[in-house]
């Protein structure tokens, strides 16, 4: 396993690539997607994000600002709702970020998961990442792919706040995902578990496992942002 500062000075080199992590991880093996999400965010910056109040986005903080959310469409470029973002708030020491648009959405947005999701659950990806690696090639329409959650030391630098999902050479999260969501099935409906960080294998970078920052285990941050 890699230390701390040699992951960070991978995560620098993959945010400068070209399609790259700001816009990180793209859905590699998936299907363009069919059905609604209207809480699935695509954020001027080039990352994804999740509607999680009418209000508010959760989305990773290695993307960067972005000037305003494309908000329920299945298109990266065009429909769904368009609104622009106020004001951005980091939580310290950690890949989540939280977004405050200027106004309310009128998109339904994703509950949270209300537990982590256990090793072996079935965990569902979206984004608009490269279909393809180490040649990148982007879709315009919202893919997604059915991956499981497998245990966090299958993860580089994960810690126990964080979920990694499973992948492979032709199943993966990619260039382009970063800041969209991990989803569980709950009660009939997709609930948010984690929202993209980063790969969980620098080696195989795009053909491989994916970190997300689990949700769960930052709820009492999230809340008060909500509050406010």
């Amino acid at each position: 396993m890699r230390s701390t500062a040699t992951a960070l000075i991978a995560l620098v080199a993959l945010l400068a690539l070209p399609g790259g992590a700001g816009a990180d991880p793209r859905v590699i093996g998936g299907r363009a997607s069919t059905a609604a999400y209207p809480w699935m965010v695509s954020l001027s910056n080039g990352c994804g994000a999740s509607l999680v109040s009418p209000t508010w986005l959760v989305t990773a903080t290695h993307c960067g600002p972005a000037r305003s959310a494309r908000i329920g469409s299945l298109r990266l470029d065009s429909g769904g709702e368009v609104v622009d973002i106020g004001r951005t708030v980091d939580k310290p020491g950690t890949d989540l970020t939280m977004m405050e648009l200027t106004r309310p959405s009128t998109a339904r947005p994703v509950p949270f998961a209300p537990r982590d999701p256990a090793v072996g659950t079935p965990v569902r990806l979206l984004g608009w990442g490269c279909t393809t690696w180490p040649v990148c090639r982007t879709p315009t329409r919202l893919q997604e792919i059915d991956l499981t959650v497998v245990p966090t030391a299958e993860c580089e630098e994960a810690d126990e706040r964080d979920v990694c999902v499973s992948g492979d050479e032709e199943h993966s999260a990619c260039h382009g995902d970063s800041g969209g969501p991990a989803l569980v099935r709950e009660r009939d409906e997709w609930h948010l578990v984690g929202e993209t960080r980063g790969a969980g294998d620098w080696d195989a970078e795009c053909a491989g496992t994916t970190l997300y920052t689990g949700t769960h285990q930052h709820r009492s941050w999230i809340d008060a942002q909500l509050a406010t």
